[in-house]
């Protein structure tokens, strides 16, 4: 269990952290203030790629082993598979409209922060209910047994921004995560 639960909270204080940030960058474009629309770019293209194709279907094989272990937490868990499924619609939507964006398509201000911050607000609370509900649910009804399945069956891939090395097309992601961690807050 230790592994497992470990990684899938380790990915959402990186997503955090990488939510902030566009957080950031959405409320200085929403104020006019700069537009490093390829900053949101590298993010999307980060979540959309790491976090929606290996964090996800990891929490799916959790989920699904909670549903049948403890068939009550069926509705809670149908809600959250259904919101992997949702959050990866947006994501790719929000990603699509950076680089439509960058390419010079014409887009009102506010319909691109709108669309941005629906999507991080949906992230968000998406943590916030897997943080506060789903994990604690799975690890009071998962087995030692079920959690070895699990980890079985989960596909090791690592982290091309947090993980061990940083790929090179998150480089200046990276650095920006690591100016933002230095930055205290107001």
């Amino acid at each position: 269990m230790m592994d497992v639960m470990r990684g899938l909270h380790r990915d959402h204080a990186h997503l955090s952290e990488i939510r902030n940030l566009a957080c950031l960058e959405l409320a200085a474009i929403e104020g006019g203030q700069h537009e490093d629309y390829c900053l949101l770019e590298d993010i999307m293209r980060y979540v959309t790629g790491y976090p929606d194709t290996h964090h996800h279907p990891t929490e799916d094989i959790v989920f699904a082993q909670l549903k049948a272990r403890a068939p009550g937490t069926a509705p809670e868990v149908d809600r959250i598979l259904a919101d992997h499924a949702a959050l990866l619609v947006k994501g790719r939507r929000f990603l699509e409209a950076i680089q439509a964006v960058e390419e010079g398509t014409i887009m009102r201000r506010d319909e691109f922060v709108d669309r941005g911050q629906e999507y991080l607000s949906s992230l968000g609370e998406h943590m916030r209910v897997e943080e506060s509900r789903l994990f604690p649910l799975a690890k009071e009804h998962l087995s030692d047994a079920d959690w070895d399945e699990i980890g079985r069956r989960v596909q090791r891939q690592d982290d091309p921004v947090f993980g061990a090395s940083v790929d090179e097309d998150y480089r200046q992601l990276w650095q920006r995560i690591q100016s933002q961690r230095q930055t205290p807050a107001d």
